[in-house]
């Protein structure tokens, strides 16, 4: 028996199946709008991330534009291409401003993302700030070397508390006498068996020690200590640490600018000519001591064609840059001054030829610095130096007394036949790239490096460093 359609059920099932079918396309067009929304979403965060990423290789190449180029910089002029591929293009721009001190630099960095590589205008941008400050991870010693320490052998004794050489250390007759609490070497003397510390000389342990608790001497060698005794052994008086990686030394380059800014008044040279007592400034601004600008380079302007002989007693008052040489015509045998109990910087753009060298009775420390290449004016009387850019001879029977003074070359450090005082220190420390000491022959006069000399103020490796960071 045959059912009978009821009314309205034709075609019930089509309309179904287009009520389904219509859900369906909603739901996958859904889908691919969700699906191509998220990929742009994602695309956009990539390209902004390589925009930070550029902006943070502005940043970065800033820093090392400042640290080996010039203090100066100002950043990079324009756009700078970081990547460029077939589908976008990456750049960034910095400039580069004096923060709120000499010593700080406030860089912005802008990275853009171009898309395609050919756009005109970028798709994606990111601008960061980064403030880099110069500063120093280690401080000096009281003898230092960025090459060798060589030792005449008419040097009876020296007297040190920390000796540091980023190369050899070699003493050339065995009456010489090297006495001090920590010896640090990271090089070796290629020619003589490897020796970081050699030559014909001793190593003695003071009698007292500077340093709460350390009863020996440390010696800490990157190849052999060849004075024997102790060698490379550790005894009583010598813990030997030989044969190690030792960390050299990259600069103890110190720009006047990292105490001296924009607050300095330029003046003139004519505080330091004629004899008498000096005092650096004249003027009751103690700020004007920059002579004659904050230019580099000795200037014939200043002096005698860029020359000053300095005769009498210079009483520094505050940081000083000076652009000549110091009695390069003739030695001088100057007295120097500190009236504070604050270190005092003297930059000399040029270089120092003195005959002896004295501090006044209760000066505070001053640091002498020379930037002047090597002239080789006493080139047979400093062997190893490879020139004289800071020279200390003698001068009769005056003998160098100068505790409150530490000498500082960036190129070689010559002290040739200098009569010292046995009974007190003699100068406050020695640094420069090669070290050549040579005292008097005669009744031995040792050379005793002030143990209460602030080395610590002294920076070495000074380097421009990120301290803060922004997204702008």
């Amino acid at each position: 028996m045959s059912k009978t359609k009821k009314p309205g059920q034709s075609g019930s099932i089509i309309v179904s199946i287009l009520i389904v079918t219509l859900f369906l396309t909603t739901v996958v067009l859904a889908v691919i709008i969700l699906a191509n929304a998220t990929l742009t979403r994602a695309k956009s965060r990539v390209f902004l991330l390589q925009a930070q990423y550029t902006a943070e290789s502005g940043a970065d190449a800033a820093i090392a534009q400042l640290n080996n180029v010039s203090d100066s910089y100002a950043g990079s002029g324009g756009q700078v291409t970081v990547l460029l591929a077939n589908r976008y293009r990456a750049t960034f721009s910095t400039t580069v401003v004096t923060g709120s001190t000499s010593k700080e630099r406030v860089i912005t960095s802008v990275g853009r993302v171009f898309v395609p590589a050919a756009a005109t205008n970028a798709n994606y941008t990111r601008t960061i700030e980064v403030v880099a400050q110069r500063s120093s991870t280690t401080a000096s010693s009281s003898m230092l070397s960025r090459n060798i320490i060589d030792i005449a052998s008419g040097v009876k004794n020296i007297w040190a508390i920390d000796i540091y050489a980023n190369g050899f250390i070699n003493m050339n007759k065995n009456t010489t006498n090297l006495i001090a609490e920590n010896i640090t070497v990271a090089g070796r003397n290629a020619g003589a068996s490897n020796c970081s510390i050699g030559g014909a000389g001793n190593l003695l342990k003071p009698t007292s020690f500077s340093h709460l608790g350390q009863t020996k001497t440390n010696i800490m060698t990157a190849y052999n200590n060849c004075i024997s005794p102790p060698g490379n052994t550790t005894n009583a008086n010598f813990g030997v640490t030989a044969n190690q990686t030792v960390s050299t030394i990259a600069s103890t380059y110190i720009p006047f600018t990292q105490y001296m800014d924009n607050s300095y008044i330029s003046g003139n040279c004519s505080d330091w000519t004629g004899g008498g007592n000096h005092n650096i400034p004249s003027t009751n601004n103690t700020k004007k001591t920059q002579y004659p600008d904050s230019s580099s380079g000795v200037s014939s302007s200043c002096g005698s064609s860029g020359n000053l002989s300095l005769s009498g007693t210079f009483n520094i008052q505050d940081h000083v840059h000076l652009r000549a040489n110091l009695c390069s015509t003739s030695a001088c045998d100057p007295t120097f001054n500190n009236p504070t109990s604050s270190i005092k910087f003297v930059f000399i753009e040029g270089t120092i030829n003195f005959e002896s060298l004295q501090t006044s009775p209760g000066s505070g420390p001053i640091v002498l610095v020379t930037y002047g290449a090597d002239p080789n004016s006493h080139g047979s009387a400093c062997p190893s130096t490879d020139g004289d850019s800071l020279y200390l001879g003698q001068h009769g029977n005056t003998k160098t007394i100068a505790p409150a003074i530490y000498l500082l070359a960036k190129n070689g450090l010559c002290v040739d036949q200098t009569k010292f005082d046995n009974n007190n220190p003699s100068i406050g420390g020695l640094s420069g790239k090669n070290l050549y000491v040579a005292s008097s022959p005669g009744n031995p006069f040792d050379l005793k490096l002030d143990p209460n000399f602030p080395v610590s103020q002294i920076p070495i490796d000074l380097a421009w460093r990120a301290v803060r960071y922004r997204r702008l």
